[in-house]
């Protein structure tokens, strides 16, 4: 009986109290709001760096020239030379 009890005790002290979930979770969101303003930041670090506006010029231009070709495909308008 008294291992029994023993073992219990040892048991309910390993469980993590109410006070200490809620730490670990108040630890995540930071941890995951740090994240989340990193990946905000890198993403407009690139939005406005050079070879991104490159990249996205030129894929610009290739859409374009695509949609043509097809329009000529279909017979809806003259190649342009």
């Amino acid at each position: 009986m008294k291992e029994t009890l023993k073992k219990s005790m040892k048991e309910e002290n390993k469980k993590p109290t109410e006070k200490e979930n809620k730490s670990e979770n108040k630890k995540d969101e930071t941890w995951i709001d740090k994240a989340e303003a990193k990946i905000d930041e890198t993403a407009d670090k690139i939005h406005q760096s050079e070879a991104y506006r490159k990249a996205d010029k030129k894929l610009e231009d290739t859409t374009k020239k695509l949609f043509r070709k097809a329009g000529h495909w279909w017979g809806k308008n003259k190649p342009k030379k």
